[in-house]
């Protein structure tokens, strides 16, 4: 069983890496500011309280964006010496760890902590890239620096996080970045489900952050932490009292899923499916709906279908994109006209780099397409992605949160994700 899933992960790796850089355009890097939040239409899109208490979540889904309190917020350092500020300045640290969890460093001879930030001491312990090293790639991904383009490491599996390190630390600041609006409210249909016991079925489909790259569970290595997928259906299972019951897939190119159920009570059963596949387009995505979806959406129906596609549309103009997901949404529709829908806006491909391009311009035209739909009465929003990943770069490097450092998530990175989908399904303010 070892040697397959270690031949399983090389095989999705390579694959992945094939396909987001046949799909990945040359077109010169940009610095994409916060886009405001959407509004919703309806002043009580977000008024949907559950009992359930926010504090009874899993720690990997307690709310980042709140509170005092970071768990396993990423590092990377490139040299003995280096600073790096994090999300919130640090009131106090409770514990550095490696990023499989096993090693700890101490302050004072390992690291300090010098105005809020985190400094790796000379003589560290810590794994330090060096900049000799980081600034020694293979030429796929390239920056801007100080008018000279430069290579850069990159890489997946643990070529990244072998130099990340987790931080669990207190602060007194307040977030005062991108703040996702909660759409809880017009998933009625669902909610209703869930309060009646009945089973549900929720379906993903996307590219490779969907699919779990670059999840330590999704490549097979220590802390084997599941995708923002996962995470959010197993917290829809607390809080209903429900068991998740994992569709496994036998399509080329689609993700891990866990071995048995998630069982967190027995009043009913979420069907999860994710047929994501890493380096797919949307235009991929409709042209694959029919293998991809459709089976399994008449096998098992659809209560919520959650599109995440356009990671790799960056040398597509951004009104095509939303135009394809709404082909997407509508073949999905044909076959579960009650079903509520998610768009999730693509995470940022490394800003400045090579690989950024018409990316970060497709959130507002999914907005508007998700305006328009409720305006027909569809249960629809935009899980703002884009805002989010924009604005929590204004307070930490690309590298400290990337699994691959060009357009995957790292473990961390993946509960932001967790978090702001979360934030659009439940609402954190709507639990107890």
């Amino acid at each position: 069983m070892k040697r397959f899933i270690k031949a399983l992960t090389i095989l999705v790796i390579i694959v992945m890496a094939i396909g987001a850089v046949s799909c990945a355009p040359d077109l010169p890097g940009q610095i994409v500011s916060t886009i405001e939040p959407a509004e919703a239409t309806d002043d009580m899109t977000g008024h949907r309280p559950f009992d359930f208490k926010a504090e009874d979540l899993t720690w990997e889904l307690q709310n980042v964006f709140s509170g005092d309190h970071v768990k396993n917020e990423t590092v990377m350092f490139i040299d003995k010496g280096d600073t790096k500020e994090l999300l919130y300045k640090i009131d106090k640290v409770i514990s550095v760890t490696s990023y499989n969890g096993k090693k700890t460093y101490e302050e004072g001879r390992d690291y300090e902590v010098v105005d809020g930030k985190l400094r790796v001491t000379e003589d560290s312990k810590i794994p330090c890239i060096t900049s000799k090293k980081y600034y020694s790639g293979d030429g796929t991904l390239r920056i801007d620096v100080d008018g000279e383009t430069r290579s850069i490491h990159w890489g997946e599996g643990t070529v990244m996080t072998n130099y990340q390190v987790n931080v669990e630390y207190t602060h007194s600041d307040t977030w005062n970045g991108y703040k996702q609006k909660c759409f809880a409210g017009i998933y009625e249909k669902l909610y209703n489900k869930f309060e009646a016991g009945e089973d549900v079925t929720i379906v993903f489909y996307g590219d490779s952050c969907t699919y779990g790259a670059a999840s330590s569970f999704a490549y097979g290595y220590p802390p084997f932490q599941y995708s923002y997928a996962l995470l959010v259906t197993n917290a829809l299972a607390d809080i209903f009292g429900y068991t998740v019951h994992h569709e496994k897939s036998k399509l080329s190119g689609t993700g891990p899923v866990p071995k048995k159920d998630y069982v967190a009570g027995d009043r009913g059963t979420i069907t999860y499916i994710n047929n994501s596949v890493g380096g797919w387009t949307t235009s991929d995505g409709v042209s694959n709906f029919d293998d991809y979806v459709k089976p399994f959406i008449e096998k098992s129906g659809c209560d919520l279908f959650v599109v995440d596609l356009g990671g790799n549309d960056g040398g597509l103009p951004p009104e095509r994109t939303a135009e394809n997901d709404k082909a997407i949404i509508d073949k999905a529709r044909e076959l579960a006209p009650d079903a509520g829908i998610i768009i999730m806006s693509t995470l940022l491909n490394r800003p400045g780099s090579n690989w950024a391009g018409n990316d970060a311009l497709q959130e507002p035209y999914l907005v508007k397409l998700s305006e328009e739909l409720r305006a027909e009465g569809v249960p629809c929003a935009v899980c703002g992605i884009t805002s989010m990943t924009a604005s929590v770069l204004e307070h930490i490097k690309f590298e400290d949160f990337s699994g691959n450092n060009i357009n995957h998530p790292n473990d961390f990175w993946a509960r932001l994700y967790a978090n702001t989908l979360f934030e659009t399904l439940v609402g954190y303010e709507n639990l107890n």
